[in-house]
C-alpha cells in the first residue's frame, strides 16, 4: 500500500448512531455505510467530545477536548494558533478541500489552507459566499430555489417544523455535495488530497425529498420507549427545562411521525450520497489509496426521552455517534470494535496510517484495531460554557 494515502472525512450533522441499522435501528437501513463497514472497521461505541456543532468539529480536527482548545459554544470557532490536521496536510503537499458545511474555520490563515472551498449550510449557500477551486456543477439559482423551503416552511407547532420537497435531488444539499465530491475526485485523481465532505443534514431545518421521506411511513417507524415520570421533580433541573422546551408529548402523534419520517429520509439520502462517493472512488481507481471515514459531529433526540433536536445533556442519543473507518487492504475489513472511542481519536489515526508524526498537542494516540492504540473502557464528553441562557 502507498505510504501516504488520500483522506476523505465524511461528516453528517446531528445524526445519532442509532439512526442506522448498523447501530440497532429496526427500520432505517443504511446499505452504503454497511458497505464501508464491510471494507473497514465500525466503532460500536463512539462518542462526541461535545454534543454541539462547532466545539465537536474543532475537537475533531485538533484532537483536543474543548476545555483544552477553548471552543465551547457555536460562537467560538477554531482558535488562533491551534494545531489542526489541515495545516499538517498542507505542509505535506496535499490538496485540501471542503465541500459542504464549515462551522469550524473562520480565520484567514486557516481558510487559506484550503485549495478547494465549496461551502453550503442548512438553509443553502451563504450570502456572498466565495467558492474556490471548483465551481458548483449545478446553477446557483437552482440551488437557492431548492433551499427556499428551509427558510420559509411553517412550523406545525411551537417546537418544530418539517416538510418534504420535490426539487431535483442534485440541487438539495446532500445531492449537491455528493455530486460536487465526485467532480472533485475526477479533477484531482492524480494528486494527493485531504477532503472534508460535510453534509448539513439531518440537522434542522428538517426538509427531505419526498422520495426519501416516503420510505418511512408511520407504520414502518418504531417509536422509542417513553418512560413515565422521567422529568418529575427528581430529575435534574436542566433536563426538566430542556424537556419543557423540546418535548413532543403534547404534540399530535401524526406530527411526531411526520418529523421522524423526514429525519430518517434525510439519513437515507446521506447514505445514498456516501454510496455515490464510494462508486466514484472505485471507478477512478482511487479506492485502495484513499482512507474514508464516516462520522457525525453529535446526535439528536429524535423522539427519545419524548424530545426532538438537542441540548446540553448527556443522553446517548446526543453523545453517541456513528464512526466507520474504511481502507481496503490498509486496515482490517468487516471488524467491529467494541471499545469506547472518541472523535478526537480520528485525526491521530489518519496521521499514523499516513506515516506522519502526531503533534504533541493532540490528546489521543488513535483508534484501536486500525492502530496499536489500546482499547479504552471510557469516553469523555463535556458541554461548554457561555452562550445564551436557556
Amino acid at each position: 500500500m502507498p505510504d501516504q494515502p488520500n483522506i476523505i472525512v465524511i461528516m453528517s450533522d446531528q445524526m445519532k448512531a442509532t439512526a442506522s441499522h448498523l447501530y440497532g435501528n429496526t427500520f432505517c437501513e443504511t446499505p452504503s455505510l454497511a458497505r464501508m463497514a464491510d471494507e473497514g472497521v465500525l466503532y460500536e461505541h463512539a462518542f462526541t467530545p461535545h454534543p454541539l456543532c462547532v466545539p465537536a468539529r474543532v475537537s475533531l480536527w485538533t484532537s483536543q477536548y474543548p476545555h483544552s482548545h477553548g471552543s465551547r459554544r457555536n460562537e467560538t470557532p477554531m482558535p488562533a494558533g491551534a494545531v489542526h490536521a489541515f495545516q499538517l496536510w498542507k505542509a505535506a503537499g496535499y490538496h485540501n478541500g471542503l465541500i459542504g458545511k464549515n462551522h469550524c474555520f473562520s480565520r484567514p490563515e486557516d481558510l487559506a489552507l484550503f485549495d478547494t472551498w465549496c461551502e453550503i449550510s442548512h438553509t443553502g449557500l451563504p450570502e456572498n459566499a466565495e467558492i474556490k477551486g471548483l465551481p458548483w456543477f449545478r446553477p446557483v439559482e437552482s440551488i437557492r430555489a431548492a433551499h427556499a423551503l428551509r427558510r420559509t416552511m411553517r412550523p406545525q407547532n411551537p417546537r418544530f417544523a418539517y416538510a418534504t420537497s420535490n426539487c431535483p435531488l442534485e440541487d438539495s444539499s446532500t445531492g449537491l455535495i455528493a455530486g460536487q465530491t465526485v467532480r472533485f475526485l475526477e479533477q484531482h485523481r492524480d494528486e494527493a488530497f485531504a477532503l472534508w465532505v460535510s453534509f448539513p443534514d439531518p440537522h434542522e431545518p428538517w426538509v427531505a425529498p419526498e422520495f426519501y421521506a416516503s420510505m418511512f411511513p408511520p407504520e414502518s417507524i418504531q417509536l422509542p420507549p417513553w418512560r413515565e415520570n422521567e422529568f418529575d421533580e427528581r430529575a435534574p433541573e436542566r433536563n426538566r427545562v430542556l424537556h419543557r422546551m423540546l418535548g413532543v408529548a403534547d404534540d399530535r402523534l401524526e406530527d411526531v411521525y411526520g418529523l421522524l419520517s423526514v429525519y430518517y429520509g434525510m439519513v437515507r439520502f446521506i447514505d445514498d450520497a456516501v454510496g455515490q462517493i464510494l462508486d466514484a472512488l472505485e471507478r477512478l481507481g482511487l479506492r485502495e489509496n484513499t482512507i474514508v471515514v464516516f462520522c457525525s459531529d453529535h446526535g439528536d433526540f429524535m423522539g427519545e426521552h419524548r424530545m426532538q433536536c438537542k441540548g446540553g445533556v448527556f443522553y446517548d442519543c446526543l453523545t453517541r455517534v456513528p464512526l466507520i473507518l474504511s481502507w481496503p487492504g490498509g486496515v482490517p475489513s468487516g471488524r467491529q470494535e467494541e471499545g469506547m472511542v472518541n472523535l478526537i481519536d480520528v485525526v491521530p489515526t489518519l496521521l499514523r496510517l499516513q506515516g506522519f508524526d502526531v503533534p504533541r498537542s493532540m490528546q489521543s494516540a488513535g483508534l484501536p484495531t486500525v492502530t496499536d492504540a489500546p482499547r479504552n473502557d471510557a469516553a469523555f464528553s463535556e458541554y461548554g460554557a457561555g452562550g445564551p441562557p436557556f
